[in-house]
């Protein structure tokens, strides 16, 4: 059993978002060039429908210069201030890590009980560890809580392998 006792910030969520957004759609560089992408779509197609007659050619990059934007700027900065909006700047938390299943404790919030088959993925960031469940919750260690790397990588064989028993046995 793994246990960890600490105050999670908002700067601890907001780390938890960038981790969980560059697992999910792919580092700064990719991220950029994609925006890069969009507003060209978006200019191209103003530049289009300025000089022809209104097609569908121009609408639909118009659509998608501004569908990328939307996803890639305006989003992620209404999820962020979301989270800032909807958080303590301080919780006090404790996390369990027991063989057939992760508590969490919250001030303020309760506990939770979360079964290894609601564990849909693991990803180690930089500042942390992620751990994303079926119904879209992600928990958050920063690494601050581990007292050394090698803790940190116990921790992670330890949750991969009861993942991987909870698949065999459902399997």
């Amino acid at each position: 059993m793994y246990r960890y006792e600490f105050t999670s910030t908002l700067e601890d969520l907001l780390d938890a978002e960038k981790a969980e957004r560059t697992v999910r759609v792919g580092r700064l560089f990719f991220r950029m060039l994609a925006i890069l992408i969009g507003v060209g779509w978006l200019v191209s197609g103003f530049v289009a429908i300025g000089q022809s007659q209104l097609g569908w050619k121009p609408v639909m990059w118009l659509i998608f210069g501004c569908g990328i934007l939307y996803y890639f700027i305006i989003w992620p900065g209404r999820r962020r201030a979301r989270i800032k909006r909807n958080n303590a700047p301080e919780k006090n938390v404790s996390v369990e890590f027991r063989d057939m299943c992760i508590r969490l404790h919250v001030d303020g919030q309760g506990e939770y009980v979360r079964r290894w088959d609601e564990l849909v993925d693991v990803f180690v960031a930089r500042k942390g560890v992620a751990f994303v469940f079926d119904d879209g919750v992600v928990n958050w260690l920063p690494n601050r809580v581990f007292h050394d790397d090698d803790e940190r990588r116990r921790l992670i064989e330890f949750v991969l392998d009861r993942r991987k028993q909870c698949e065999r046995l459902q399997g």
